[in-house]
């Protein structure tokens, strides 16, 4: 178990922000943002990226799983402060090569986590084909279905109560 702890945390050392940069442009998260705004036009959900590049040597040593990390994020964006309870947040440790997906409550009480998790391996197919731009489209299509279907936008859009800019950190 040991061994796999300091593989772990050489993996997150090859991985600091700039080199993950490069799979990331920013006009592709730019372009990917903007299609989170228009996907909140169909559906009362507020969707949030985090693509974390590498956690802090001390996170490693200290066990800190990809599944915790999201809700952290979830909670420090306050992606659990929304009108509805209808937050997502698409979460990619790519040191970890994992995506988690975090649902709030008025959603997950909707929507089983099969089908959050069959998103995630989605996502991990296009990743494993070093197509990562592609991935988060993907997951944006998934997610954008499965919250028109669930939660319509029955009225007008309203304000968005949350930022739709893409996190690379």
């Amino acid at each position: 178990m040991e061994q796999n702890r300091f593989k772990r945390l050489w993996q997150h050392w090859l991985h600091p922000r700039q080199r993950v940069e490069h799979y990331f442009p920013t006009e592709d998260l730019k372009r990917i943002s903007e299609q989170i705004g228009l996907s909140e036009q169909n559906h009362q959900g507020q969707i949030r990226f985090v693509i974390e590049s590498r956690y802090a040597s001390s996170a490693v040593l200290n066990r800190l799983d990809t599944r915790t990390r999201a809700r952290q994020w979830f909670g420090e964006l306050g992606i659990w402060d929304t009108e509805l309870n209808s937050g997502v947040l698409v979460y990619i440790s790519f040191a970890d090569h994992a995506v988690e997906i975090v649902a709030d409550r008025g959603i997950a009480a909707k929507v089983a986590t099969e089908t959050w998790q069959q998103i995630c391996q989605n996502m991990l197919v296009y990743f494993k084909r070093n197509e990562f731009v592609a991935g988060l489209e993907q997951g944006l299509k998934e997610i954008s279905i499965v919250l028109t279907e669930y939660f319509p936008r029955n009225i007008p859009a309203s304000i968005d109560e949350l930022p739709n800019d893409v996190i690379l950190r």
